[in-house]
C-alpha cells in the first residue's frame, strides 16, 4: 500500500478548493493519479468511515477534471498540484449506488466494450479494456452504497467481481471509492507499487483544517465553531451540529463527537426521548435507495413504528427533524424526503437492534394498507397476518394503481419482517414491484432455505431477463404467464391486456427448428427437429399439444400462398421475436408483440391461421395471439391450411430455421442488469 509522498508540500498562499475547503493533501495526490506520470500509482481507493467527506472529495476532484465544471473554477488562486491535467477529457464516472455486482459489471462492459450478450461474456471484456500502452480511466463512486437492500453484502461483490479485476487489468487506471473493510481486502491481492489508499480518517490525510472552515462556515458564533472543529469526527457530524444549532439558534452549539451523540444532542434540545425521534426517523432509515418517502406517508408509516399516532409529533416536530432529512421535489410529484445520509441511516438501525425485524414487519404491513381496502394489513399498528395483501376487493389492479414508492420499497421492508413469502403468492406483487430489488430480496430468501410459492419460483426463472431487458409489465405478465404453463402451472391473473395466450406447452429437448405443417385431412400440426435424437422429428396438435402421430411424410408445410394469406408476420432473433400485423398489399404493419426469451430460441413458425409456434430450451409451445381477433379474416380465395401441396412441401425436407430479424427492426436493446 503506498501512501503519499509530498504529504507535507506547503499550502502556500494558495486558496482552498471552493466546493471542498481543503482535502489539498488528497487532491494533489488525485491530481497526479490523473497525469499518469512516472511514479503515479494506476490505482486508488478512497476509503474512511460513513460520513468522511469520501463522496464529497471525489464530487470536488472530478469538477476540475469536467471541461464545463472546470470553467467555472478560478484556478489561478489554486494550487497548480491540486488541478488535473486540463488537457485531458472528463474520466467515465459509473455509480454503484443501488447496483448490484453484475449490473454495473454490465455498464462499464457496455461502456468500454459493447456487444456482449452473455453474462458469461463479462469477464474476458473487462480484462481486455484498455492496454498498457493506452490505458484508459475509469472512476466508480459510493461502491460503499452497491446493492438495494442492507447488509446483503453486494458493496464486497462489487469490490470483488468489478474493483478487483479493473485494478489488475494493465490497461485500466482505475479510482474507486469504497468503505475501509473492501479498501484493506483489495489491498492484499493488489501490487502495492501500483496501489495507493486515502484513508480520510488517517494522516495524512485526515483534513482538520477543512473541518475547521467548515464549521466556521456553517455556525455564526465563531467560538463554536472552533470547538466543534475539535470534537467533530468527520464532515458529517459537523453538518448536523450545525443544522441542530440552526434548528434552536437560542440554543447552546451542540457539540457533537459522533452521529449518534448529533442525534442524543438535538433530542435533548428540544425536549423529547431519544425514542420518540428515532420512531419518526425510522422510516427514512430502513428505506432502500432508490425513491424518496412521500411526505403524506411520513406520518402513517411512523406511527407504524410507534404503534401509536405519531402525527402530531411530527407535524410540530419541524425543528426537531431539521438536521436529519433532504426536502425531495420534483415537477409534477408530491414532496418527499429522504435521510441526509446512509450513516445516519445505520446508525438509526443499530439503535432499533433486535426490535429491527419487528419494524420492518409493521412498516410493510402500513404500506399495503395503502392498497386500498384488501386484507393487506392494519391500521399500521403492526396488527397479525401474512401480509400477503392478495385477496382486495379490487384485485390485480390495486397493484398497478401503487404509488411508486410502495411498488419499490415493499419487497425490503417485508423481506426483514417476514411478511415476504406470503406476497410472493401474489400474482399482482411479482408484477408490478420494482424488479431489480424484488429479485435481490428473493434470491436473499432462498439463500436462507425458504421454499417459494410455484408462481414465485417460474417468476425468478425469468428474473435476469426482467432486470436486464426492463419490460414494461404487460410484457412482463405475458412472459410470466408463458413461463407458467410452461412450468405446469395454471395461468396467472393479471388483470391485464395481453398479447397473447399459451394453448399449451410441452417438455422437449434439443429442438433446433419448428414448422407448421398440416395433416392429409386438414388440421394444423407443429413439427420439431431435433437432429441427432430418435426420431429426429416430433409431431404435436397444434391445437391441443396431444403427440401427433401422422406419418411425416404425410404432413406438409404450408405453400407460399398460404403464408402469405396468413394475418400475421413473423420476425425472429437469436433470443426474440416480433409479430406484426399484415397490410392488404402483403407488408409489415404494426407490431402487435414482441417475445424475449432469457435463452436462445430453438425455433418460430406460424400456421396460416395466426398461431405461434415456439421452442426455446425449455420445450415447445403454441400462442394465441391476441391480435388475431382484431385482424381482417384470411381473404375467401386465399389456400386453406390441409389443401393439396406439391410432395417437395413435405416436412421431411429441411425444416424452417429461425433466421435473422427479417423486419428489419433491431433487437430489444439489452440495459446493464443482473
Amino acid at each position: 500500500m503506498t501512501d503519499s509522498s509530498d504529504a507535507a508540500v506547503p499550502q502556500q498562499s494558495y486558496q482552498p478548493h471552493p466546493y471542498l475547503g481543503g482535502r489539498a493533501v488528497a487532491l494533489r495526490a488525485l491530481a497526479a493519479w490523473r497525469s499518469g506520470g512516472a511514479g503515479a500509482p494506476r490505482t486508488v481507493l478512497v476509503t474512511g468511515r460513513p460520513g468522511s467527506g469520501r463522496s464529497r472529495l471525489l464530487t470536488g476532484f472530478l469538477m476540475l477534471c469536467e471541461p464545463s465544471r472546470r470553467e467555472e473554477f478560478d484556478l489561478s488562486v489554486l494550487d497548480p498540484a491540486t488541478v488535473p491535467p486540463g488537457e485531458l477529457p472528463a474520466p467515465p464516472v459509473f455509480d454503484a449506488t443501488g447496483l448490484s455486482a453484475v449490473q454495473l459489471r454490465w455498464l462499464v462492459t457496455d461502456h468500454f466494450s459493447p456487444g456482449a450478450v452473455r453474462a458469461e461474456e463479462l469477464d474476458g471484456r473487462l480484462a481486455g479494456i484498455g492496454s498498457a500502452g493506452e490505458p484508459v480511466t475509469v472512476v466508480v463512486a459510493d461502491a460503499d452504497r452497491a446493492g438495494v437492500l442492507p447488509r446483503s453484502g453486494e458493496p464486497a461483490r462489487v469490490a470483488e467481481e468489478v474493483l478487483r479485476p479493473l485494478a489488475l487489468a494493465a490497461g485500466v487506471r482505475l479510482l474507486a471509492e469504497v468503505d475501509r473493510a473492501d479498501a484493506d481486502r483489495l489491498a492484499e491481492v493488489l501490487p502495492a507499487g501500483e496501489l495507493l489508499v486515502i484513508d480520510l480518517d488517517r494522516e495524512p490525510w485526515r483534513d482538520e483544517e477543512g473541518l475547521r472552515l467548515q464549521a466556521e462556515f456553517s455556525l455564526r458564533q465563531p467560538d463554536g465553531a472552533a470547538q466543534l472543529a475539535r470534537t467533530a469526527d468527520s464532515p458529517l457530524v459537523v453538518r448536523l451540529a450545525a443544522w441542530s444549532a440552526r434548528s434552536a439558534p437560542d440554543g447552546p452549539v451542540p457539540l457533537p463527537r459522533t452521529v449518534g451523540d448529533a442525534l442524543d444532542l438535538q433530542a435533548e434540545l428540544h425536549g423529547v426521548t431519544e425514542l420518540t425521534l428515532r420512531r419518526l426517523l425510522a422510516p427514512l432509515a430502513l428505506a432502500g435507495p432508490g425513491e424518496p418517502l412521500p411526505l403524506e406517508l411520513w406520518a402513517p408509516l411512523a406511527s407504524a413504528v410507534a404503534g401509536k399516532d405519531l402525527g402530531p409529533a411530527l407535524a410540530g416536530g419541524q425543528h426537531l427533524l431539521l438536521p436529519f432529512f433532504d426536502l425531495v421535489t420534483a415537477e409534477g410529484r408530491p414532496p418527499a424526503v429522504r435521510i441526509v445520509h446512509p450513516a445516519l441511516g445505520a446508525e438509526l438501525r443499530a439503535r432499533l437492534g433486535s426490535t429491527v425485524h419487528e419494524v420492518q414487519r409493521r412498516l410493510a404491513t402500513a404500506l399495503l394498507a395503502t392498497l386500498g381496502d384488501g386484507d393487506g394489513g392494519g391500521s399500521g399498528s403492526g396488527s397479525g397476518d401474512d401480509g400477503s395483501g392478495s385477496n382486495g376487493s379490487d384485485g390485480p389492479g390495486r397493484w398497478a394503481a401503487a404509488a411508486p414508492y410502495v411498488r419499490e420499497q415493499l419487497a425490503g421492508h417485508a423481506l426483514e419482517g417476514g411478511l415476504l413469502p406470503g406476497l410472493l403468492a401474489d400474482p399482482g406483487f411479482l408484477l408490478h414491484a420494482e424488479q431489480v430489488r424484488l429479485r435481490a430480496a428473493v434470491e436473499h430468501l432462498v439463500a436462507t432455505g425458504a421454499e417459494l410459492p410455484p408462481t414465485a419460483r417460474t417468476w425468478l426463472r425469468l428474473a435476469p431477463l426482467f432486470t436486464r431487458q426492463e419490460p414494461g409489465p404487460e410484457l412482463r405478465a405475458a412472459l410470466l404467464e408463458h413461463a407458467a404453463r410452461q412450468d405446469g402451472l395454471p395461468a396467472p391473473e393479471f388483470g391485464l391486456q395481453l398479447p397473447w395466450r399459451t394453448l399449451w406447452a410441452r417438455p422437449l429437448d434439443g429442438v433446433r427448428a419448428v414448422t407448421a405443417a398440416a395433416r392429409p385431412a386438414g388440421g394444423p400440426v407443429l413439427v420439431a427437429y431435433r437432429p441427432g435424437a430418435e426420431p429426429e422429428l416430433a409431431a404435436y396438435d397444434a391445437l391441443t399439444g396431444e403427440p401427433d402421430g401422422t406419418d411425416p411424410a404425410l404432413l406438409v408445410r404450408p405453400t407460399d400462398e398460404e403464408r402469405s394469406a396468413t394475418p400475421l408476420g413473423l420476425s425472429t432473433g437469436g433470443d426474440y421475436l416480433r409479430l406484426w400485423t399484415r397490410e392488404a398489399d402483403g407488408r409489415a404493419g404494426a407490431q402487435v408483440a414482441l417475445f424475449l426469451s432469457a435463452e436462445p430460441l430453438g425455433g418460430a413458425d406460424l400456421t396460416p391461421d395466426g398461431l405461434l409456434l415456439l421452442a426455446d430450451a425449455r420445450g415447445v409451445a403454441a400462442l394465441r395471439p391476441t391480435a388475431l381477433a382484431s385482424v381482417p379474416p384470411t381473404a375467401p380465395n386465399a389456400p386453406v391450411l390441409g389443401a393439396p401441396a406439391d410432395p417437395a412441401d413435405s416436412v421431411l425436407d429441411a425444416p424452417a430455421s429461425v433466421a435473422p430479424d427479417a423486419s428489419g427492426s433491431a433487437a430489444p436493446a439489452a440495459v446493464p442488469a443482473g
